[in-house]
């Protein structure tokens, strides 16, 4: 069915749909994972991610504590393979920066680095084999406990302040990255970036022109920003190497593409979210009522 609300569906009955969906979508990859384990992980987390999200919209109806609650669970289910998907990220990230490099030579600039990052990841991998037996429980429990939540006086009100609140949020991590450029607060406002960016895709129904191409900035502006963080992630990992003199020229040769990369990353990052993040909260969040006013 798609991840997003339909009109026709009464709002509680659609809010628990998208969580159902999506649960069930993690659980039936942890049942009968594919070959590459990089890409369960991967495709789980996403479901979580996407699943966070939608949960924020019941806020209004269920209360922060209930929701919070439900939340820590949630990504407790995320970290059970957290490992494994940092050391696959930062393998992933060095592959892509050695074929941009190589262009079509065979040779690899990184070969130590890689064998490096290739052992680290079997290693994880090896590690966290049984993590699906673990997962599928507590993925049960969290999905009969979100389907008895009472959301009946859920109002599309509720739902478009819960999104502006959202907004809002990334409009502080957009103003704080400025203030002070540090990695942790790019990070940080990559988070609420994605949140809204699900949270439109769910809303997309409302009016499929406007939404859509707001869900398309807040995602290229999460692509952005989730390459700067996979940059970032990778050499804070390296930095630890330094002393290795065997790596000391691959080290630093990706040192100096790396900064290059990122800097270009976060100066398209931020001009694209001043863009995005110009409008008031507020009226960001009544232009999505008047959509909804039109089509309810």
């Amino acid at each position: 069915m798609g991840f997003r609300l339909k009109l026709r569906e009464a709002l509680p009955d659609g809010l628990k749909r998208v969580f159902r969906e999506q649960i069930e979508s993690a659980l039936k990859l942890c049942r009968h994972p594919t070959k590459e384990r990089g890409i369960t992980v991967h495709e789980v987390r996403k479901h979580l991610k996407k699943l966070r999200a939608a949960m924020r919209l019941a806020i209004p109806e269920v209360g922060k504590n209930r929701h919070t609650r439900e939340d820590r669970c949630v990504r407790r289910i995320g970290r059970l393979v957290s490992d494994l998907r940092d050391a696959q990220v930062r393998l992933q990230t060095l592959i892509q920066l050695r074929d941009d490099t190589v262009k079509g030579r065979e040779d690899s600039p990184f070969p130590r680095i890689e064998e490096l990052l290739s052992l680290e990841r079997e290693s994880f991998s090896a590690a966290f084999a049984g993590w699906q037996k673990q997962a599928i429980p507590q993925l049960e429990r969290v999905e009969a406990r979100l389907l008895k939540w009472s959301l009946e006086g859920l109002t599309w009100k509720q739902i478009c302040g819960a999104v502006g609140k959202i907004y809002k949020r990334g409009q502080r991590g957009l103003a704080k990255t400025i203030d002070d450029p540090e990695p942790e607060n790019f990070h940080a406002w990559r988070k609420r970036v994605k949140d809204i960016w699900y949270q439109l895709r769910i809303l997309q129904p409302l009016n499929r022109m406007v939404l859509t191409e707001m869900a398309h900035d807040a995602e290229v502006l999460g692509e952005l920003l989730g390459r700067e963080h996979d940059l970032n992630f990778l050499w804070a990992r390296l930095e630890t190497e330094r002393g290795d003199e065997a790596l000391r020229d691959e080290l630093a040769h990706l040192e100096k593409l790396i900064r290059k990369r990122g800097k270009r990353l976060r100066t398209n990052a931020l001009e694209l979210g001043r863009r995005f993040y110009a409008e008031p909260a507020k009226a960001f969040a009544k232009r999505i009522s008047i959509f909804v006013g039109k089509r309810i």
